[in-house]
């Protein structure tokens, strides 16, 4: 039941190298000229272009990284067009909701359409740019208000069931690396891959990219590999007090070799002339995404996601989005599949294993507070669809599955849009010091980037403030965050402190110790964000989901950032473990499922 391809006629997706009749700035600027032009609601509106009774009206809009503009194209009292040049959001999430949300608005003449799962915030600003239009155009909004188009679940026809020998829920590192898997063990396999986003990739399309591998054969390229026995001491230390599953440790090692080889062979995006230790404590070599050569600073787009969604295709994985696994079927104690919910129906997948992979926690907010309170002040900086469904679909099938881990990964960015990516975001990475509101030092300059999130949340106001000087490495680029309003520049450190409420004596007394002393000064807030969440279900060796008895339950095995609570502990350990960690537990599940059906 795939899901029905929307007509494109009368939407247009723009990119800034694409635009040839004139720039966003061009139209704007141009729009003055132009008699009858209204300012919209948010007074970023302008007529562009004006031809036959037709005008096309530019808006600026807020969307999740940056401006993006929507040009409307408005005849007769109704909304012909739309096109959206976004250059700034993340490729794919981002073009999920170029692709949706204008052709259904045009469609509906309505702009109340529900937003494209996993895209809120481009498919709001697009929403609010055609309403900017529609009122800049003289019309009356109201009459394009018509209500939600989402379909209530009690609407949606119920299809028939199906059948297929393999589902993996989610689409993201962990169910992508499962499906491959299991299609190399057995090409006559019938595999799907369920996604309740738009599209595929989950928290891979806004990680660094990086991934650890040991024992394979670039490895022996680079000259950098950790053992088995290392690799199981270094979680092992880092994770106390918290308990770890070592048989399965040992079973990630293993299995991580032949599973790197395979993607790597055929094309992942990663450099072998471009590694470092994960962590300056352990053996691991994180190779980074191929991405990273295009610019000084991360950009969350590393290719990764698109990769591994590619090879599952070519090994004739089925991959369904905008489909939400709901419920475990259950009979006689025995996961036998799934109940899904597509857009427009519900309907049943029986399957002969189930390998759910849906991510983490991050977004859900009665599960912080359930298994990790005390990082209830941090902010996602994670995929969309980070909200337990894993834990909360196989605890409420009274399974008796259980839940394992404590801490919550992160580190420290900017704000949930940017994060630490990004000419600006990046700033972040940038400063001599971080201080708190005390004006002292607190371990941000020593420690590892993992352990930054709990010292961030431990501070008063859960937050620091990094400062730098003029002696600054990035003198261009401190002053253009300062003029895109996520840094701030001082003429003196008093000025700093109290604008900021830091201890203005202790605070010039830190710099002065620390060799701050050139002004202009610049502060960079540094707030405490989530890349993940570590409580997840308990497994054993194999990634069989364990029930209360620690007996595995039948059917059913778990992957990826679902089950981290059972490999390490208190923090993020690593570079590339998000990732890793993924590809290799999803790689064990598929193993255990293909080898028991």
């Amino acid at each position: 039941m795939n899901n029905p391809t929307m007509p494109t006629a009368s939407v247009t997706t723009v990119s800034r190298r694409s635009l040839v009749t004139c720039s966003v700035a061009a139209a704007l600027a141009g729009a003055a000229a132009l008699s009858g032009a209204n300012a919209g609601r948010s007074g970023r509106v302008a007529l562009a272009a004006e031809s036959d009774g037709a005008r096309t009206y530019a808006a600026t809009e807020p969307s999740m990284k940056g401006d993006i503009t929507v040009f409307t194209t408005i005849e007769d009292g109704k909304v012909t067009s739309v096109s959206v040049i976004d250059d700034v959001d993340t490729p794919v999430i981002r073009d999920a909701a170029i692709a949706d949300v204008p052709q259904r608005i045009v469609d509906q003449q309505n702009v109340e359409v529900d937003a494209t799962a996993g895209a809120t915030m481009t498919s709001l600003a697009i929403v609010s740019g055609v309403s900017d239009a529609i009122e800049a155009a003289g019309l009356s909004l109201s009459d394009f208000q018509k209500g939600t188009d989402a379909v209530e679940t009690g609407a949606k026809e119920s299809a028939d069931d199906q059948a297929y020998d393999l589902v993996v829920v989610g689409g993201g590192m962990a169910g992508m690396s499962a499906a491959i898997y299991a299609a190399r063990q057995d090409e006559s396999l019938k595999i799907l891959v369920l996604d309740k986003e738009a599209y595929v990739g989950g928290s891979t399309r806004v990680c660094g990219g990086g991934i650890w591998s040991m024992g394979a054969e670039v490895n022996k390229i680079i000259g950098q590999d950790c053992s088995a026995q290392d690799y199981i001491s270094f979680l092992t230390e880092w994770s106390a007090p918290a308990q770890l599953n070592t048989d399965l440790l040992q079973q990630i090692h293993d299995i991580s070799a032949d599973t790197f080889n395979y993607l790597y062979d055929w094309g992942f995006p990663v450099m072998a002339n471009g590694w470092s230790l994960g962590n300056p404590k352990a053996q691991l070599a994180c190779l980074w995404s191929t991405a990273g050569q295009a610019s000084d600073w991360e950009t969350g787009n590393s290719g990764v996601a698109d990769f591994m969604a590619v090879r599952a295709g070519k090994l004739g994985v089925e991959v369904r989005t905008n489909s939400a696994a709901t419920e475990l079927l259950v009979e006689d104690g025995k996961v036998t599949g799934v109940r899904v919910e597509d857009l427009t129906s519900v309907y049943q997948v029986k399957a002969k294993r189930v390998i759910l992979a849906t991510g983490g926690f991050t977004r859900n907010a009665d599960l912080i507070e359930q298994y990790a309170p005390d990082y209830a002040d941090a902010f996602a900086f994670t995929g969309a669809g980070s909200t337990g469904d894993g834990i909360t679909m196989t605890l409420a099938a009274d399974l008796g599955a259980q839940v394992v881990g404590e801490g919550m990964m992160g580190l420290f960015g900017i704000n949930p849009s940017l994060g630490y990516y990004g000419p600006y975001g990046n700033t972040a990475w940038h400063t001599a010091i971080t201080v708190n509101a005390e004006g002292e030092l607190f371990g941000m300059e020593d420690a590892f980037y993992g352990r930054t999130l709990k010292l961030l949340l431990d501070q008063t106001g859960a937050c620091g403030y990094g400062i730098v000087d003029a002696s600054t490495d990035i003198p261009e680029r401190m002053e253009q965050t300062v003029s895109a309003g996520y840094a701030t520049r001082y003429e003196t450190l008093d000025d700093l402190a109290s604008d900021k409420g830091i201890d203005a004596d202790a605070l010039k007394k830190t710099c002065a110790d620390n060799g701050v002393s050139e002004a202009p000064f610049y502060c960079v807030v540094k707030k405490p964000l989530f890349i993940g969440s570590i409580p997840g279900l308990k497994v054993d060796e194999g990634c069989r989901v364990l029930g209360s008895d620690d007996q595995p339950i039948e059917g059913l095995c778990a992957a990826g950032e679902l089950i981290f609570g059972n490999v390490f502990g208190t923090a993020y350990p690593c570079s590339g473990t998000g990732v890793g960690t993924s590809c290799y537990t999803g790689a064990i599940a598929a193993r255990t499922s293909v080898s028991e059906m």
